[in-house]
């Protein structure tokens, strides 16, 4: 009975009971195989000639090798590199055995593997090591971490903005753009030499982008380029209001998953870009079973979309929505539940003496 008292117990049971949704969901969650852009360069496409090419150039560039393989060797290595991503990346936001396992099992991650979408597996780890890098010293890793999310950028440059604010040394920025540089350059060098005009093509592509479906698209649509990127500042504005109150890892984490609203709402990957958020959430105590509820509503409201055939990307804006432990002041909520199991405990009795010890948050 203790194991079913405990929040963990809790944790593991919705991730379980949420399986057999996904087992139902699986067959009809993919939107698409977004590693056949990577593959076709290989193989003489040019870049733009199919409405799958959805991202810059470079960012196919380093999965282009998987065209030379036979098939079907492309389609079953590119799960495997995202979540060669995609895991690690979630432990690098803080993700330990249940909250790893609840994120993963989730609908949007599963959606990023199930639909191969590199790019967000790329910048799910990508953002999560320039955050860890900055916190622990490693300034070099800052700038890799910010290239590497720049395999999403609508997503990524709000982010940029609360890195920047979280605080500098003049060396510790040129290091980590010096870093960033060293990786960018030669890829977007080698775009040029593969395709000159892709910059135009890309150009195109993003015209495009406000015909699909989401909340971004259809204000891209209607508010024009201007207006986006109010909204891209608007997020940026909230991260750093977090960054005041909380840790950067947090800041950045809950700006990453406001993006999501500003994305196309064709597949469910597009969410897993919350789950960083949601996961910081968990390291709080109180909300360590917060991962595994979102996963088990999540895949609820998938299935739901899936059967009437409508995007499933909406699933993403559930896991936005999951981000709302960190709009409070960091350890507000343990003091708070504190104060009531003290209260509910008589005074100088093991149980007050237990709550108020196991209140206390840290930071990972």
């Amino acid at each position: 009975m203790g194991w079913f008292r405990s929040r963990y117990g809790w944790a593991w049971l919705a991730t379980f009971v949420s399986l057999p949704l996904l087992v139902l969901s699986l067959p009809v969650l993919s939107s698409g195989f977004d590693y056949w852009p990577a593959q076709a360069l290989a193989r003489n496409v040019r870049y733009g000639d199919s409405f799958l090419f959805a991202y810059p150039l470079p960012v196919y560039l380093p999965f282009a090798p998987l065209g030379v393989l036979a098939d079907p060797w492309p389609r079953l290595l590119a799960p495997v590199i995202c979540v060669a991503f995609l895991g690690p990346g979630l432990w690098l936001w803080g993700a330990r055995r249940v909250v790893l396992v609840a994120a993963m099992v989730s609908p949007v991650a599963v959606g990023v593997l199930v639909n191969s979408n590199f790019s967000t597996a790329v910048a799910v780890f990508g953002v999560g090591l320039a955050s860890w890098a900055k916190r622990s010293g490693h300034h070099p890793l800052v700038g890799l971490g910010v290239a590497l999310g720049l395999w999403r950028p609508a997503n990524t440059l709000p982010v940029i903005l609360v890195l920047l604010a979280s605080g500098w040394r003049w060396r510790q920025l040129l290091e980590a753009v010096a870093a960033g540089a060293l990786f960018l350059l030669p890829i977007t060098a080698l775009a040029f030499l593969y395709q000159p005009d892709w910059l135009a093509t890309y150009r195109q592509i993003i015209g495009l982008y406000a015909g699909l479906a989401g909340l971004g698209p259809q204000l891209l649509n209607g508010l024009g380029p201007l207006g986006y990127a109010a909204a891209e500042l608007a997020v940026a504005a909230a991260g750093l209001w977090v960054l005041r109150r909380r840790s950067l890892a947090d800041a950045a984490a809950f700006a990453l998953a406001l993006t999501v609203l500003l994305a196309p709402a064709e597949g469910a990957y597009g969410g897993a870009l919350a789950l960083p958020a949601v996961i910081r959430a968990a390291q709080e105590p109180r909300y360590v079973a917060l991962p595994a509820l979102a996963g088990l509503i999540g895949w609820g409201i998938a299935f739901a979309l899936l059967m009437v055939n409508f995007p499933v990307g909406v699933v993403g804006y559930w896991f936005v929505l999951q981000a709302y432990p960190l709009l409070r002041k960091r350890g507000e909520a343990a003091r708070t539940s504190t104060a009531v199991n003290v209260e509910r405990s008589a005074p100088g009795s093991s149980t007050a003496l237990v709550a108020a010890g196991s209140s206390g948050t840290r930071e990972r």
